[in-house]
C-alpha cells in the first residue's frame, strides 16, 4: 500500500484493525450482511459482528460513510433487507442522513402496482421457480415484498416489481 498514491484501498473489516484513513466507506449496512445472517442466533457472534463494525467505523479520520442497498441480488434472489441494527446505536447528533447523490431522503411512496395484486393463498407462477403459493405480501419501500413457497424450489422472498410473477388459478 503506497500512501502517496491517490487511490482507493478496498479491505475487509478484519484487515482494517490498526489502520486509519481520511475517508472510510462501509457498505452492506443491512440485516443479513452486517450483521451477517449467521450471527442472528448466537449472541457471542452478534457481539463479534458489532465489534467488527465498530472497528471499521473508528478507522475514519475525517469522514465515515455507512451505505446500505435498498435491494440486493444474492444467490439467485432479490431481497429488500432492513437497515442494520447497528445504525440505530449511533447517537443521532453524529448522523447526517442523505439519499442517493446527496439528495435529502424522500418521503415514503405508495407501493408500485408493478405485477399482479397478490395476497396470501394466491397461486402464482415464476419463470424460473415454477408454480407456488403466496405466503405473504407486505410493503417494502416503493414496492411489495412477496414470500412464496414454490414446488421444488422452496421458499423465496421476492420484490413484486422484479419477480415476474403471474397469478394462476
Amino acid at each position: 500500500m503506497d500512501e502517496k498514491k491517490d487511490v482507493a484501498t478496498l479491505i475487509t473489516l478484519h484487515q482494517a484493525k490498526g489502520l486509519e484513513y481520511p475517508v472510510v466507506f462501509i457498505v452492506g449496512m443491512e440485516e443479513g450482511v452486517l450483521p451477517h445472517v449467521r450471527s442472528f442466533d448466537d449472541p457471542a457472534q452478534m457481539e463479534e459482528e458489532r465489534r467488527l463494525c465498530y472497528v471499521g467505523m473508528t478507522r475514519a479520520k475525517k469522514r465515515l460513510y455507512l451505505v446500505r442497498a435498498l435491494r440486493r441480488s444474492l444467490m439467485g434472489g432479490t431481497n429488500a433487507n432492513p437497515a442494520s441494527r447497528f445504525l440505530k446505536n449511533i447517537p443521532s447528533h453524529l448522523v447526517q442522513t442523505t439519499g442517493l447523490f446527496g439528495e435529502e431522503p424522500k418521503a415514503p411512496r405508495k407501493p408500485k402496482a408493478d405485477g399482479p395484486d397478490l395476497s396470501a393463498g394466491d397461486h402464482v407462477e415464476h419463470p424460473k421457480f415454477g408454480k407456488g403459493v403466496v405466503v405473504s405480501c407486505t410493503p417494502a419501500r416503493d414496492d411489495q415484498e412477496v414470500v412464496v413457497v414454490f414446488e421444488g424450489a422452496g421458499i423465496k422472498k421476492l420484490l413484486l416489481s422484479l419477480a415476474q410473477l403471474k397469478r394462476v388459478e
